[in-house]
């Protein structure tokens, strides 16, 4: 209650923005106390209103209850449950202190929270149809809410059949696999590759946009050149064809699964043999080996695409790490976690935690697949006690590794490149494990100079088949930065000096 709803609240916020299902439960004063107004800790002034956080996190959320009704308490569980798992947003459960051991008949209606989605609309799938059969050269742009509202099979399943030119977004990486032949990039607004811009923008003459996510950093800084008749969004609730909104209560789960079940493929348009992806999306195998050089940007993100493997987690931090991970290709069956949206740095390293736990608990104790995190110097320093409960879990499948650029690199691109506000203390990133209680923390931890000592590293059995948590920190020039975020920010500056000008 209060201090700890507060902490949560920037994670929740993050949870709200990027449309990840969380479920906070708080534990708070007994109604009795509430009733009161008694000045307990962790209230706010002389006459608390104890349910006053509650409020705050008001604009967070998509719904909460309160459990201060036996008789209620199962059905207003369910009912927060329901709508976490429909909206894909957070809830908040609150449970008065003198309720917690209050026994309520066992739910049975928890048994529907995963049952099949409704059917989505006929006409509106019919459409949507017509539409493909009638289009001569078709595109599909797979974002993020795909995943978010669970139905990446669904649209596995689609472009399969469809087999037409398809693209991810930055946030929609990992849903669509690499090596599909239709695959053929990222697209990310004029920061794109020329290939993928043409094929977008130019010479498509349908546009199949899918869980869109229209945000600066996923959009190329909102450069998209897209004419509004061509294009078609599939958002979870609803879908505008060429401008025009079609309620979809059902869902974007049961819209995909309703174009699988009702395409007729020998109508679909006969689409020329796919091109080789885009130069600047280096494949998982074009990284190069200048053994002696010095680590780049440009070569270290394929050179982490080509390291990770099926099954593993990809967890990138806001930064030079996110923006650099954007025109690689992944392997196949990688799941790609960042936070892009809302872009709280410091949320990788307990994301990663998270990813960990969730492969131990779906693998029924086995930690099945590697969780590889990248993180910044800068953002590590701000949740870096979550190693500490790495440590304490014993989990073994994580590798952590830690770009030592000195400092905040993304801000010293944007702004004040020598200022004293973008550097950070020095850590001595090859204790962090020891000093969180990890007895054979220094042997767990190395660093990389140059490009032969990432590649040694990265070949030992500790990384292929790890056991143990891994520690890598990898040291980077301090004014290296990826080609979409120098472009990306010379973008919003050229934006600046032009609405400058008409002040």
């Amino acid at each position: 209650m209060g201090v700890g709803e507060l902490s949560a609240l920037n994670g929740v916020a993050g949870a709200y923005t990027e449309q990840v299902k969380t479920i906070n439960i708080v534990g708070t004063t007994s109604t009795a106390v509430q009733k009161n107004r008694t000045m307990i800790h962790h209230c706010l002034g002389p006459d608390p209103d104890h349910r006053v956080y509650e409020k705050i996190s008001s604009h967070v959320r998509a719904a909460h209850c309160w459990l201060d009704d036996i008789d209620e308490a199962t059905f207003e569980i369910d009912r927060v449950l329901r709508i976490c798992m429909d909206t894909s947003l957070p809830v908040y459960i609150f449970i008065p202190m003198n309720f917690v051991h209050q026994l309520v008949e066992a739910p049975l209606s928890l048994r529907s929270l995963d049952l099949p989605p409704a059917p989505a609309p006929e006409p509106l799938i019919s459409l949507l149809l017509s539409s493909l059969y009638a289009a001569r050269n078709p595109v599909v742009i797979v974002d993020a809410l795909v995943s978010r509202h669970r139905a990446t099979p669904q649209a596995r399943a689609l472009l399969d059949l469809l087999h037409v030119p398809t693209f991810s977004t930055p946030m929609g990486k990992s849903i669509v696999n690499g090596s599909r032949p239709y695959y053929r990039g990222t697209y990310i607004g004029q920061l794109s590759s020329p290939e993928v811009l043409a094929a977008i923008e130019t010479e498509s003459d349908l546009v199949l946009d899918l869980g869109p996510m229209h945000t600066d950093s996923n959009t190329g800084g909102h450069s998209r050149r897209l004419a509004a008749d061509k294009v078609i969004e599939v958002y979870p609730k609803e879908v505008i064809v060429r401008g025009k909104v079609f309620p979809n209560e059902a869902g974007i789960r049961a819209l995909l699964a309703g174009l699988v079940a009702g395409i007729d493929v020998s109508r679909l348009p006969v689409v020329s043999p796919p091109k080789a992806v885009a130069a600047a999306e280096l494949a998982v195998n074009g990284a190069g080996k200048e053994e002696k050089e010095l680590i780049t940007q440009s070569w270290i993100w394929p050179r982490i695409a080509k390291f990770l493997r099926p099954g593993d987690v990809l967890v990138a931090e806001s930064g030079t790490a996110q923006f650099g991970l954007s025109d690689v290709v992944l392997p196949d069956d990688v799941t790609y976690i960042t936070q892009m949206y809302y872009a709280s740095i410091g949320y990788a390293l307990p994301a990663c935690l998270g990813a960990a736990v969730a492969k131990r608990e779906l693998g029924h104790g086995e930690e099945v697949g590697r969780v590889v995190l990248v993180t910044g110097d800068g953002s590590a320093q701000l949740t870096v006690q979550e190693v500490g409960t790495m440590v304490k879990l014993g989990l073994k499948n994580v590798l952590i590794l830690v770009i030592n650029n000195n400092g905040y690199t993304i801000e010293r691109a944007i702004h004040g490149p020598e200022e004293v506000y973008n550097d950070i203390a020095a850590w001595d990133w090859q204790l962090m494990l020891s000093f969180f209680g990890d007895k054979n923390g220094r042997a767990r931890s190395r660093e990389a100079q140059t490009k032969a000592d990432l590649e040694n590293i990265l070949a030992l059995p500790q990384y292929t088949t790890p056991e143990s948590i891994q520690v890598l920190e990898v040291h980077m020039g301090k004014m290296d930065v990826p080609r979409v975020l120098r472009e990306y920010v010379e973008l919003v500056a050229a934006r600046t000096r032009v609405s400058e000008k008409h002040l």
